[in-house]
C-alpha cells in the first residue's frame, strides 16, 4: 500500500533570549581593563572613519559628568531586561542628538603609581610557587611555558617535547612526566592556557568552571556547563560546522537550547595566549588602576573612574552632511551613490553604537563600583580584614540592579587604587565555606587552619598540598589543592621542598 507524503503548516510561537549586537559590544568592553579598553578604542578610531575623536562643538553642560541616579534609565544591562539598542534614530541627523562621549575627569596616567609590571612569561613563572615540585619537574615547566604559541598553546605531540628536553636541556623523561606538568600549567591563569588544541583549550575552561571551589555554581548552570562540554567533548565537529540541527538530535535538546549553549560557547577564550605575543616584544602588562578612590578621616569616600588615556569621541560631522546631501534627492541618487549611502549609513550606525557602548561602559563600572564601596564600606575606611564583611556578586547584583554575570565581568580583571594602594576588585569580596556540619567558616579561620597544619609538621617530612587537603577535610573543611596553593601563598608559606630540613 503506497503511502502519501502530506504537508502541514503550523504556527508555533517561542520566546527567545539573544543579545543583540550593541549588547554583545557591551558584553566585550566591560571584560576590558583600562589598558585594554584603550586599544580597543584606538582601533575603532582606526577602523570607522565616522568615529572621531576631539571637540565637535558645544555639547550640553552634563557632559563628561560621572553617571548618578538621575541617569539610572539610560543604559541597557547586558542580561537585565533585554531592550532594544540605544541607537538614536538616523532619520534626522540633527548634530545636537549625535551621541558624545566625553572622558570623566580624573587623574593623569603619569600621577598614578602602577603596579608591579612584569612579562606574561614571567606571569605564568610566578605560579609555579604554587605547587610543589622536583627540580626536574621545574625544569620541564619552564621549557613547557617558552614551547607555547601566540595562542597560548603547546602545538608539539609530547614525544616531540621529550626528545627536545634530552637534546637541548638534557633532560631525560618520559612522555607520562612531560604530561603531568603538562596538566600543571594547564591549571594555570589565564584558563585554556598550555592546551593543545582548540577543544582542549574550551573544555579546560568549562572544567574550571564546573570544578571551581571559589564560586557556587548553581544547578541550572552546572546543567549548562555539562551540556557545553557534552557538545565540545562529543560532538566537536558538528560544532565546529554549525550542524546545530544534528546537535538537536543527538542530545535531545531543542533547537533554542542548542542555540544558547553556542552563543554561552562562543564568549569562551580560544586565545588564551593573547599577552604571550606582546611579552615576545618586550612588551610588559602594566596593572593600572580602573578606580581611583580616597578617603580621608571624617569618614567621606569619593571615588572616580580612571578615564586613561581614552579621548573624547563624536560620530563625523563630515559624514553626516555627505548623509544629508545623499538624502536630498532619493529617488535621483545613481547606483554608485546608493552604495555611498548604505555605506556612510553603516559607518555612522557604527560609531553611534560604539559611542553608547563606552558610555554604557562607563555607567556600568561607576555604579558596580559605588555599590561595592557602599556595600563594603567600613573595610575602605580602616583597611582591616577584620572589618570586611560577606560580601559576593549577589550582593552586589541586587545594590547596583545590574545581573550578576555582568558584575562578575566588571570584577574580573580591574583594579582599584585605594589611598596609594591597588586592589583587584575581588579583593573587596569575602567569602565564607561551610564545613561538613553545614556551619559557614571565614575564610581567615580556614587560613589560621593551615597556618596551624604547618607549624606543627614534621620539618623532615612536610606535608605536600594534596596532604594539606586531605588533612583540612578531616577538619571538616573541603578545599580543592589549587585553593590550598593559593592560601599558602598568600599566608606566605614556601612550598614543601622549600620547608624541608
Amino acid at each position: 500500500m503506497s503511502q502519501g507524503l502530506t504537508q502541514i503548516q503550523a504556527q508555533k510561537t517561542e520566546q527567545q533570549l539573544r543579545l543583540s549586537q550593541q549588547q554583545l559590544q557591551l558584553v566585550r568592553l566591560l571584560e576590558m581593563p583600562l589598558a585594554e579598553f584603550e586599544q580597543q578604542v584606538k582601533k575603532e578610531l582606526m577602523d570607522n572613519p565616522a568615529l572621531e575623536e576631539g571637540a565637535s562643538g558645544e555639547k550640553s553642560a552634563d557632559e563628561g559628568m560621572e553617571p548618578s541616579d538621575e541617569m539610572n534609565d539610560t543604559g541597557i544591562d547586558p542580561y537585565g531586561d533585554m531592550e532594544s539598542d540605544r541607537v538614536l534614530d538616523l532619520t534626522a541627523y540633527s548634530d545636537d542628538d549625535l551621541p558624545v562621549y566625553t572622558p570623566s575627569g580624573g587623574a593623569e596616567r603619569n600621577e598614578l603609581p602602577l603596579g608591579d609590571s612584569g612579562s606574561f612569561i614571567e606571569y605564568l613563572e610566578s605560579q609555579m610557587m604554587n605547587y610543589d615540585l622536583s627540580e626536574d619537574e621545574q625544569k620541564i615547566l619552564k621549557y613547557l611555558i617558552g614551547s607555547l604559541d601566540n595562542r597560548g598553546f603547546i602545538d608539539r605531540s609530547l614525544s616531540v617535547l621529550t626528545d627536545e628536553l634530552a637534546f637541548k636541556e638534557y633532560l631525560y623523561v618520559s612522555e607520562q612526566e612531560v604530561e603531568k606538568v603538562l596538566h600543571v600549567l594547564q591549571s594555570f591563569d589565564p584558563v585554556g592556557i598550555g592546551a593543545r588544541s582548540t577543544q582542549e583549550c574550551l573544555l579546560l575552561q568549562i572544567d574550571r568552571q564546573l570544578n571551581n571551589e571559589e564560586a557556587v555554581v548553581s544547578d541550572l548552570k552546572k546543567k549548562i556547563l555539562l551540556m557545553e562540554r557534552d557538545i565540545i567533548a562529543h560532538h566537536y565537529d558538528l560544532f565546529l560546522n554549525k550542524n546545530k540541527e544534528r546537535i538537536k538530535k543527538k542530545m535531545g535538546i531543542s533547537a533554542v537550547q542548542v542555540d544558547a549553549l553556542f552563543d554561552e560557547i562562543k564568549k569562551l577564550n580560544v586565545n588564551p595566549g593573547f599577552a604571550l605575543s606582546e611579552s615576545s616584544a618586550d612588551l610588559v602588562q602594566t596593572q593600572i588602576p580602573d578606580f581611583i578612590v580616597e578617603t580621608d578621616p571624617d569618614g567621606n569616600i569619593e571615588m572616580r573612574l580612571n578615564s586613561g588615556e581614552v579621548p573624547r569621541l563624536h560620530v563625523s560631522g563630515d559624514y553626516v552632511n555627505q548623509l544629508k546631501a545623499f538624502q536630498t534627492h532619493p529617488s535621483r541618487l545613481t547606483r554608485s551613490e546608493k552604495e555611498g549611502l548604505a555605506y556612510t549609513r553603516q559607518k555612522i550606525e557604527a560609531a553611534q553604537m560604539f559611542i553608547e557602548s563606552v558610555k554604557q561602559r562607563r555607567k556600568t563600572l561607576y555604579e558596580t563600583m559605588r555599590a561595592i564601596i557602599e556595600l563594603q564600606r567600613t573595610f575602605f575606611l580602616t583597611k582591616d580584614e577584620e572589618d570586611k564583611v560577606r560580601l559576593v556578586l549577589e550582593d552586589v547584583a541586587k545594590k547596583s540592579g545590574y545581573d550578576v554575570s555582568t558584575i562578575s565581568r566588571v570584577c574580573s580583571s580591574k583594579c582599584a587604587l585605594l589611598d596609594g594602594r591597588i586592589y583587584p576588585l575581588y579583593d573587596f569580596f569575602k567569602l565564607t565555606r561551610k564545613n561538613a556540619a553545614g556551619e559557614e567558616i571565614d575564610g581567615r579561620r580556614v587560613r589560621e587552619m593551615l597556618q596551624e597544619l604547618v607549624d606543627t609538621e614534621d620539618k623532615m617530612n612536610p606535608y605536600s598540598d594534596d596532604k594539606l587537603v586531605e588533612l583540612m577535610k578531616q577538619r571538616g573543611v573541603t578545599l580543592a589543592r589549587r585553593t590550598v596553593a593559593k592560601y599558602r601563598m598568600e599566608l606566605g608559606i614556601p612550598a614543601m621542598n622549600s620547608r624541608r630540613g
